[in-house]
């Protein structure tokens, strides 16, 4: 399971400059629609992969781990046109789906540190709306309209063993929001974690 989650982490890897003393790594359903929008309207620089090495302190927004799965499954079933019902959260369950929206953020992090060994500092995803006021997702250029998560499809989701995707993000992560510390040990500990 975790090597087909490894395998979305094969993009490039994009952090974002927003002042001299502020960069962003965007996290998807952690804000990263409405971050990406946002730099691309003020023209502001996106680093990516090696060049991310030499930058300073890395801000990391995390969302809570269960809201967050829930509502990348949900986006997930919108992008990809198919319906949210139990034979499909089956395969979500049993990794025969897997996608870079509901894969926990502990990847995206691991993914971060093939290009980076600094400090990161972990944000509850609530800040955001500090820096950015618009609310974009992944609906922003898809022309088939955008319906938000029912309470239904929550209980839906929930009725699959989610706990394999959120308990990493809630041992590991949580604990850091609103510290500073090297990436180096949270890795550890997430490595850790999934051995």
């Amino acid at each position: 399971m975790f090597r087909k989650w490894l395998g979305l982490t094969v993009t490039d890897c994009e952090v974002i400059k927003f002042s001299k003393k502020l960069n962003i790594y965007p996290i998807f359903k952690n804000g990263r629609s409405s971050l990406t929008i946002h730099a691309a309207a003020k023209n502001l620089p996106i680093f990516k992969n090696k060049e991310i090495s030499g930058l300073g302190d890395i801000t990391i927004y995390i969302r809570d781990p269960l809201e967050r799965f829930m509502s990348g499954v949900h986006t997930f079933f919108y992008l990809e046109h198919l319906e949210l019902n139990k034979e499909n959260l089956k395969k979500i369950e049993n990794f025969e789906f897997v996608n870079r929206h509901f894969v926990p953020q502990s990847f995206w992090l691991l993914h971060l540190y093939k290009f980076y060994r600094g400090d990161v500092i972990l944000k509850d995803v609530n800040e955001i709306y500090e820096l950015v006021p618009l609310r974009e997702g992944p609906w922003s250029n898809n022309p088939t309209p955008w319906t938000p998560l029912s309470v239904w499809e929550k209980e839906q989701i929930k009725m699959i063993d989610y706990k394999k995707f959120v308990e990493i993000d809630y041992n590991v992560l949580n604990k850091y929001i609103g510290k500073k510390i090297k990436l180096s040990i949270i890795v550890r500990e997430i490595k850790d974690a999934l051995s």
